[in-house]
């Protein structure tokens, strides 16, 4: 099974970004993903974003698909797709 690369865009001033992290970085720990971070309150961050066409926080980039983490389900809908079946 190949590690899926995640990329997150965040902002500091969001609450959600920060829940996003945390799960996201678990599953990094866990070796389950490959996690890149991209803050769009500096310049490389803002730069990736408009080229993604990101427009709001927290969004991920996987496996070519940009998705908005708008809502808790959201995420945890992604998390559960992301973790691999119990065996």
């Amino acid at each position: 099974r190949m590690t899926p690369r995640i990329e997150l865009f965040t902002h500091p001033v969001c609450s959600g970004c920060r829940e996003a992290l945390l799960a996201l970085s678990e599953l990094e720990r866990a070796g389950e993903i490959e996690l890149v971070l991209w803050r769009l309150a500096i310049p490389s961050g803002r730069a990736r974003g408009a080229e993604a066409g990101v427009t709001s926080v927290p969004t991920v980039i996987v496996a070519g698909e940009t998705r908005e983490l708008a809502t808790r389900q959201a995420l945890e809908g992604l998390i559960a797709e992301l973790r691999p079946p119990a065996s």
